[in-house]
């Protein structure tokens, strides 16, 4: 969890006084709806609605139970399903947070960068650039970029915040021969590496190869990234590709788990309506 949490935890006190005021009148204990549902839904509202604003520490569970007369287990079931649904995270020995929204970036239909995802909802990302050269590849590296070992590889490492707060590490690997002079621009700010790889080098990212993992703060990710080590994070490893299926970028982010969603577009099979109407008879109704 954000070490800024300390900080909203001091500041949501007055909002915490108000929901506990609330919360005596706000079960209907004769009504056939199950208790913990009722206690569920008046606090999806009201999170949803920004009446309980994001980072609220909520009532613990015994003044909760005191307050709407009901048992830990009406209580514990209520918030379970608010966690289920993504609107509130538990905190062992903190207590109970209304979570902030999380950045929902394009993991595989999207293959236009950060950069361009946070552009599309009006938020500004901003690169720090930790590391810019060239070096010889590593035999990982090279079976990702599909060239030998030793060739040359540029390497950028960038801290990159969105509206001023720290977001991701990304280390990425390009081809030298494919960017001559690459490492010796600046990609600091809102510089775009995509940008600069589509308008200035003819080389547009056409398909992508993703995976997700899950994994833990280290110390320099840790600082970095503003999170106490042992935080959760998403690690995301892709190798992009250009026009002829040439691999031209690998690269490996440390997203903060606590800002970070990934968003996947599924489809269905074609026809998958065609062979469902083929099982009904020609002139038949539905009913």
């Amino acid at each position: 969890m954000s070490r800024q949490l300390d900080s909203a935890e001091q500041s949501d006190s007055s909002g915490q006084l108000d929901i506990s005021r609330q919360l005596a009148s706000m079960l209907d204990h004769s009504s056939p709806v199950p208790l913990y549902y009722q206690a569920k839904q008046w606090f999806s509202s009201r999170i949803l609605s920004g009446q309980i604003a994001p980072g609220t520490r909520l009532p613990g569970e015994l003044e909760l139970c005191q307050r709407m007369g009901v048992s830990r287990g009406v209580v514990r079931q209520a918030l379970a399903e608010l966690c289920y649904e993504g609107l509130v995270e538990r905190q062992p020995g903190r207590g109970s947070f209304v979570s902030r929204p999380k950045t929902a970036e394009g993991l595989i239909s999207g293959l236009g960068g950060l950069a361009d995802d946070a552009a599309s909802r009006g938020q500004v990302v901003r690169s720090k650039v930790l590391a810019l050269h060239e070096r010889p590849c590593t035999e990982a590296v090279a079976s990702k970029l599909g060239i030998a070992p030793g060739e040359p590889v540029v390497e950028l490492e960038r801290l990159r915040t969105l509206d001023g707060e720290p977001h991701v590490l990304v280390m990425t690997y390009l081809p030298a021969a494919m960017v001559p002079g690459l490492a010796g621009r600046d990609f600091s700010g809102t510089a775009s590496l995509y940008r600069a790889l589509r308008e200035d080098y003819g080389l547009p990212i056409v398909s992508s190869l993703r995976r997700v993992e899950a994994a833990t703060a280290g110390g320099r990710e840790a600082r970095l990234l503003a999170v106490d080590p042992g935080s959760p994070l998403l690690v995301l490893r892709s190798t992009s590709y250009t026009t002829g299926r040439r691999a031209l970028e690998h690269f490996v982010a440390f997203h903060r788990g606590d800002h970070s969603a990934f968003e996947v577009e599924l489809y269905g099979p074609a026809g998958t309506a065609t062979r469902f109407d083929s099982l009904v008879a020609p002139g038949a109704r539905l009913t």
